[in-house]
């Protein structure tokens, strides 16, 4: 996929110009056509760009739900934007350029039906709404004379929808902290669930998955869905976002048997069973999941909560550097825990969700000793400052 983005961006510095004229201290709106060889609508852009110096000023990207108010989504950020020097970019997919919620641009138009996939109906990346984000951020780095290598995003609601599956589709982009708030629901690395639920094949062979179908379907494309647990993605759930009625909620007996009736309980799910398959593969896992305590689905007070996550660590610090360290895995008799922060609580509980032992350290490192516990899978809850964070452990004599 690299050489995919590639070829994209370098036609597109070739065949447009660039006259935006992008300036500290200002707030407004622009038009962004995708370049060639990308068959997209154009987009409007708002934006915020604070007083400094932007050539070097970090990027933060914010997506918009159901509404398709990206003005409002824009809005969210101002003040802080300015208190802590970031600009913010807020794409509009409006219903007129991109009819049809799902398929255009929750899911991303991989597929035109998207709910219903069918082999026939699978689009090449240069017409997916994913394959807009990455000439985005070449236009607007050319613009500014911006020296940028990364981004930074967050998207609530139907926002967070389409930056899960855009680290999914697009694993290779220059993202570096993805923040997905009070998604509706996810689409889950899981081979035994059909897409868009789990990324099972509803045709063909049962022993592909969709990535294997998009790969084998077009030359010089290279999705490795471990590169998607090896993103800084932070999961970010409001502990009120709990109404199964909540409006707007998607149900049906495959999403609510799989992933739960709320947001809340979904977004547990979608990165518990994230974790387990990056685990099963050996793989790198640099997400983090963080509850917004009291807030159900607003997304300014989400905004307001996922701050702390883009500015401490501060934008285009890699999650994975604060995390809890914790080693060896798998673990035969102790295990040893570091953290850049006290801990202050640890939790351990069983494949049935049983609580083992309960630990409150108040110290940055602790040795929990696992000799005695039966082989298995185990969750280790640890809860410090910035949150919560969730690591499964294998018990093996």
């Amino acid at each position: 996929m690299r050489r995919f983005y590639n070829t994209i961006v370098l036609l597109f510095f070739y065949g447009f110009s660039f006259s935006q004229d992008l300036s500290p201290g200002t707030t407004n709106s622009f038009i962004f056509s995708p370049p060639q060889p990308l068959e997209r609508p154009s987009i409007e852009v708002f934006y915020h760009i604070p007083s400094g110096d932007i050539s070097s000023m970090p990027i933060l990207f914010s997506f918009h739900g159901a509404s398709r108010n990206a003005d409002d989504y824009r809005d969210f950020w101002i003040n802080m934007a300015n208190e802590n020097e970031f600009m913010v970019f807020a794409p509009e997919f409006s219903s007129s350029n991109y009819p049809g919620l799902g398929d255009n641009y929750l899911m991303g138009n991989v597929f035109e039906d998207g709910d219903n996939p069918e082999a026939g109906e699978l689009n090449s990346p240069n017409h997916w709404t994913f394959s807009v984000i990455e000439p985005l951020f070449e236009y607007i780095k050319l613009d500014i004379s911006g020296t940028q290598e990364s981004y930074n995003a967050w998207g609530h609601s139907g926002g967070a929808q389409f930056l899960h599956r855009f680290a999914m589709f697009v694993p290779q982009s220059n993202l570096g902290i993805g923040i997905c708030s009070n998604a509706g629901w996810y689409t889950v690395p899981e081979d035994n669930i059909n897409y868009p639920y789990g990324i099972g094949l509803p045709f063909g062979s049962t022993n592909l998955n969709v990535f294997d179908f998009l790969q084998n379907s077009f030359d010089g494309l290279n999705i490795n869905y471990q590169e998607f647990f090896q993103k800084n993605l932070l999961i970010h759930l409001g502990t009120n976002d709990n109404d199964p009625d909540s409006s707007g909620l998607r149900h049906n007996s495959v999403v609510d048997n799989q992933q739960g009736l709320n947001r809340y309980d979904r977004g547990h799910y979608f990165f518990e069973t994230s974790q387990n398959e990056a685990l099963f593969l050996n793989s790198q896992f640099n997400w983090l999941q963080f509850d917004a305590e009291g807030i159900s689905h607003n997304g300014q007070l989400m905004a307001n909560d996922a701050l702390q996550y883009l500015i401490n660590p501060p934008l285009n610090t890699p999650l994975h550097q604060v995390k809890t360290k914790l080693f060896p895995n798998p673990v035969k008799d102790f295990l040893h825990l570091n953290s850049a922060i006290p801990i202050k609580i640890i939790e351990v509980f069983n494949s049935v969700g049983q609580l083992i032992f309960r630990y409150e350290p108040r110290k940055n490192y602790l040795d929990i000793d696992m000799s005695l516990l039966l082989d298995g899978m185990y969750t280790i809850k640890i809860i410090t400052e910035n949150g919560i964070q969730n690591l499964l452990i294998l018990k093996n004599s």
